[in-house]
């Protein structure tokens, strides 16, 4: 991801977007990075323009996503969290990933939903619903956060949940 110098107009467009977002419901936290991020990464600058510039609820939900995507790529590079789950544990976790990702859905519900783990990690609602509704790989910032958001263990996440 290549970090640019924006214009004052451009970074005054962000905030604008940013403030949209916010009259649209989008977590408060999730703004915030998204707006920071966007003033270094023009990718996550593209992805708010599209947002801003989209009508539809759906359309919307997916840029959500993929801005979410952005923000935690460019804020793992250089940096390893608290929890860390090694590239062999998703090995191990990908071999039944709809397992993983069901009998984990089963455990945010027991913990409050889907709605509550969003406001625990900051993460989107739409994006938490598409990646356990996807047979993907999650991302490792992604479960750093909800296992943070449930007090999973990095060995709780990468075996218990892999079985």
């Amino acid at each position: 991801m290549n970090a640019v110098q924006l214009a004052p107009d451009i970074k005054v467009e962000i905030v604008e977007i940013g403030h949209q977002m916010n009259q649209a419901g989008l977590p408060k936290e999730f703004i915030a990075a998204a707006v920071s991020t966007a003033f270094e990464f023009e990718g996550v600058y593209d992805l708010l323009k599209m947002w801003g510039s989209e009508s539809e609820a759906v359309e919307r939900d997916e840029i959500v996503s993929d801005i979410q995507e952005l923000i935690d790529d460019c804020g793992q590079q250089g940096k390893i969290e608290g929890i860390y789950v090694r590239f062999d544990d998703l090995e191990g976790i990908a071999k039944n990933i709809r397992t993983f990702k069901d009998n984990l859905r089963a455990l945010v519900d027991q913990k409050g939903g889907v709605k509550h783990l969003a406001e625990e990690t900051g993460i989107p609602q739409p994006s938490l619903s598409r990646f356990f509704n996807s047979a993907t790989m999650p991302r490792r910032a992604t479960l750093h956060k909800i296992a943070r958001a449930l007090k999973l263990s990095q060995v709780e996440i990468a075996t218990e949940w892999s079985r």
